[in-house]
């Protein structure tokens, strides 16, 4: 599950919020409050798109490569294991 997938709309409604009530305390008229509030909707939108993409190259794709790398030196260990547990039988087998 892609867990960045939610922070553009969290950022974007989180600076929302902080300006509704900015301009509810500046008692706006209803028309400058609306444009403000939507521009400001849309501004940081795009920033969290940014933020998303920049927290998936530096943080999250990393990981993955390094999980992956984790993994693939784990099974190669363990066929080694197992590799290694079946010549053992074989030359108990072959002194029968």
């Amino acid at each position: 599950m892609d867990r960045t997938r939610f922070i553009p709309a969290i950022v974007m409604l989180t600076a929302g919020f902080v300006v509704c009530i900015v301009t509810i305390v500046n008692k706006f008229t209803l028309r400058k409050s609306m444009i403000v509030i939507l521009l400001t909707l849309i501004g940081f939108l795009v920033l969290g798109y940014i933020i998303k993409a920049l927290v998936r190259k530096f943080i999250v794709l990393p990981m993955i490569a390094e999980t992956l790398e984790e993994t693939v030196s784990e099974d190669s260990e363990d066929e080694d294991e197992e590799n290694g547990e079946e010549s053992d039988q074989d030359k108990q087998k072959s002194e029968v």
